[in-house]
């Protein structure tokens, strides 16, 4: 008798989540016609002796988000992104014979890799051979990954990439028509995408350590340099290799309390104007949702505004 008043509706729209050993973040978005809501968003750290599952498992009952379709961003740590050249092969068989094109790149045995690809668009190398990125993750993270979800309580649709989450708030925040750089500046780990009508044309790990308090630094300048010199080599990769124009605007992701700071910083040692992609102000959401969290929520929001959950499994 008590299943009959256990068919509750499912939520509407989707939820994106990110986990990793400290913290997790979850945003719960639904779309009417053109408008996109921020329904909840989330983020709690794991305290000792606790467990993701559970903590994710007590954070879906409060929300109220029992069966919700989900889409679940990996750690940077849990994979790795190659770009290579796209085997001559039928669709339905360039992951399987990326793996092997890959397998001497991996830091695991090729078969303990999740192997997927996502295709650059068709005028990204005008001329020469057509290129993909190949996603590589390890199986065993993937499966801890299903699994905690799915006891969670959700319906997982997709596992996403960061590069990809960055792609789907670029996309809905801004008019990339022209081309728009998307920076994230993270002491962990920094990333840039270079996108057009919505496709990821080039996407870079940044190798120069930014931190949170990095303007702060005596070198700064320095630091500021080799950073600087990064980005324009990805923009000159883009321009020359891809025959693509110059990107109209470079786009940084709010920072925790040196945002304008960083973006007048980096205005000053970059060609190309710099702004603040700020997904927050432009979000609809309750009021209780504050824009602190908003920006330390950025990958499950990410997760969440995907439109085609069958855009491949990264």
């Amino acid at each position: 008798m008590l299943a009959w008043f256990g068919n509750k509706k499912r939520a509407e729209g989707l939820v994106g989540l990110s986990i990793t050993d400290q913290r997790i973040a979850l945003a719960h978005i639904t779309r009417k016609r053109d408008d996109v809501f921020l329904e909840n968003c989330v983020r709690r750290g794991i305290a000792d002796g606790s467990s993701a599952r559970q903590q994710l498992a007590d954070i879906v009952v409060e929300a109220g988000l029992a069966g919700a379709q989900c889409s679940c961003v990996l750690a940077p740590r849990d994979y790795n992104i190659y770009l290579v050249e796209a085997p001559q092969v039928a669709d339905d068989e360039v992951s399987a014979a990326v793996r092997w094109k890959i397998k001497d790149l991996l830091d695991m045995p090729v078969d303990q890799a999740v192997i997927d690809v996502f295709a650059l668009p068709e005028d990204a190398f005008q001329g020469r051979s057509k290129m993909v990125y190949a996603v590589a993750a390890s199986r065993t993270s993937v499966e801890q990954l299903i699994d905690t979800v799915d006891r969670a309580g959700l319906d997982l649709q997709t596992i996403d990439i960061p590069e990809l989450a960055m792609r789907n708030i670029s996309s809905h925040v801004m008019d990339d028509r022209n081309g728009l750089a998307f920076v994230s500046l993270k002491e962990s780990g920094s990333t840039m995408n270079v996108s057009r009508d919505g496709k990821l044309y080039l996407t870079r790990k940044i190798n120069t350590l930014v931190g949170p308090d990095a303007l702060l630094q005596d070198d700064w300048e320095m630091v500021r340099d080799r950073l600087a010199l990064e980005i324009q080599r990805s923009l000159d990769y883009y321009e020359s290799q891809m025959g693509q124009n110059p990107v109209s605007q470079i786009m940084i992701a709010p920072r925790l309390k040196d945002t304008e700071s960083m973006m007048n910083s980096l205005g000053e040692a970059l060609a190309a104007p710099v702004g603040v992609l700020d997904y927050a102000v432009e979000l609809a959401s309750p009021e209780t949702i504050t824009p602190e969290t908003k920006g330390a929520c950025m990958m499950a929001i990410g997760a969440a505004l995907r439109v085609n959950l069958h855009e491949g499994r990264q």
